[in-house]
C-alpha cells in the first residue's frame, strides 16, 4: 500500500506544472522592440514572430512593440522589469545592449534577463553619398588623418552602439579621428547620407542593401572576416588593410524568473523556426543575416562582449 501510495505520489508530482506548459500561451505574448519600426531589429522581430506563433502553437499571438529611445536603453528596461510571467519577451542587440551597462547608464544587467537564442548577426559597413569624392576605404582614412576631426560619420546606433565601437576602434588602429553623430535609429541616418548632411555612415549591411545597390550610396567597406553573400563585389575592410570585425548581434530574451517551462517552449519555438524551410526562405528573400545560437551559446556570445567591450571602455571610453 505504501509503495503503491508513493507511486501515485511520483506520477502526481510529475504531471505539475504539465497544464501551464500544456495551455500556455493562453492570451497574447508582447515582443517589446527598442528601435522604431523599418529597421533591421524591427524587420527581423516581425518576421521571426510569425513562425513562433506557428511553433507555439494553442492559436499563439505575438505582437511586437516598438519601445525607441536613448538608444535602446527605454524598451531594454521595460523588458527587464516587465512580469515575469512568460507574456513578455524583446529583441535585445549585443554589443549596444551590453556597451550602455559598461559605460553605467543602463538601469539592468544581463542578470535580469533571460536568454532565448540569437537570430541575427549583422556586419557593419562604412558608406558615403554617391557623388562622395571618397572612392575607397583608403582614401577616407587618408582625408581623416590630414583634417582631424573634421570628417563626421553617422552611426544608425547611439554612443556605444556597434557602429559607433567601430569608429572608436578605426581611430585606434588606422590613427583617424572620425567625428560620430549619433541618429539613433537607421531611417535618420540614411536620409541624412541621402541629403548630403553627413560625409559617411556606418550601419548594419542589411540595413543598407537596396540603396547600395540601387547606387545611391558607396560602400567603402564591410566589417565582417568574409566578404558577404548579398554584396560579394564589396570588399572587406580586413582586405584593405584595415583589420576589424564589427558585427550587431539581434536575439530574443526573456525577463529573469520567467518560468523555466515557458522559457524552454519559447527557446523551442525559436529553434523549431529557424529550422522551418518557409521562415528560412522568407528570411532569404528579406536579406535577413541569420546566425542562430542557443540560449547557452548566446549568453556565453554576450559574456564575451562584454568583457571586450570592458576592456575598449578602459582605452577609449565613449560618451
Amino acid at each position: 500500500m505504501k509503495t503503491t501510495n508513493l507511486l501515485l505520489g511520483f506520477a502526481l508530482a510529475a504531471t505539475i506544472g504539465q497544464p501551464a506548459l500544456a495551455d500556455y500561451p493562453e492570451k497574447p505574448i508582447e515582443m517589446i522592440v527598442a528601435f522604431a519600426p523599418g529597421g533591421g531589429t524591427d524587420v527581423a522581430a516581425r518576421s521571426i514572430a510569425m513562425f513562433m506563433e506557428k511553433h507555439l502553437g494553442n492559436g499563439a499571438s505575438i505582437a511586437v512593440i516598438n519601445k525607441p529611445g536613448a538608444g535602446g536603453e527605454i524598451g531594454w528596461t521595460a523588458l527587464s522589469t516587465a512580469e515575469p510571467d512568460g507574456y513578455t519577451i524583446g529583441m535585445i542587440n549585443p554589443p549596444s545592449f551590453v556597451a550602455l551597462a559598461v559605460e553605467g547608464k543602463a538601469k539592468y544587467t544581463m542578470d535580469d534577463f533571460q536568454t532565448i537564442g540569437n537570430i541575427v548577426l549583422d556586419p557593419g559597413i562604412l558608406v558615403v553619398g554617391k557623388d562622395s569624392p571618397y572612392e575607397t576605404l583608403p582614401a577616407l582614412v587618408e582625408a581623416s588623418k590630414a583634417a582631424p576631426g573634421a570628417i563626421v560619420v553617422g552611426t544608425s546606433g547611439a554612443a556605444g552602439s556597434s557602429e559607433h565601437i567601430g569608429i572608436l576602434n578605426l581611430n585606434r588602429s588606422a590613427g583617424t579621428s572620425f567625428t560620430p553623430a549619433f541618429f539613433g535609429s537607421t531611417a535618420p541616418v540614411r536620409q541624412a547620407l541621402l541629403g548630403g548632411h553627413i560625409p559617411a555612415a556606418t550601419m548594419n549591411l542589411s540595413e543598407a542593401l537596396p540603396l547600395v545597390r540601387s547606387g545611391d550610396i558607396r560602400l567603402l567597406g564591410v566589417m565582417s572576416p568574409e566578404r558577404s553573400a548579398y554584396l560579394p563585389d564589396a570588399p572587406t575592410f580586413k582586405e584593405q588593410g584595415f583589420d576589424l570585425i564589427v558585427t550587431a548581434s539581434r536575439g530574443l530574451a526573456a525577463p529573469a524568473g520567467t518560468p523555466p517551462e515557458m522559457v524552454e517552449k519559447l527557446q523551442m519555438a525559436l529553434k523549431a523556426a529557424m529550422e522551418d524551410p518557409e521562415y528560412l526562405k522568407t528570411a532569404q528573400e528579406a536579406e535577413i543575416p541569420l546566425a542562430y545560437l542557443d540560449a547557452p551559446s548566446y549568453r556565453a556570445l554576450i559574456d564575451r562582449i562584454t568583457g571586450e567591450l570592458a576592456e575598449t571602455w578602459k582605452v577609449t571610453p565613449w560618451r
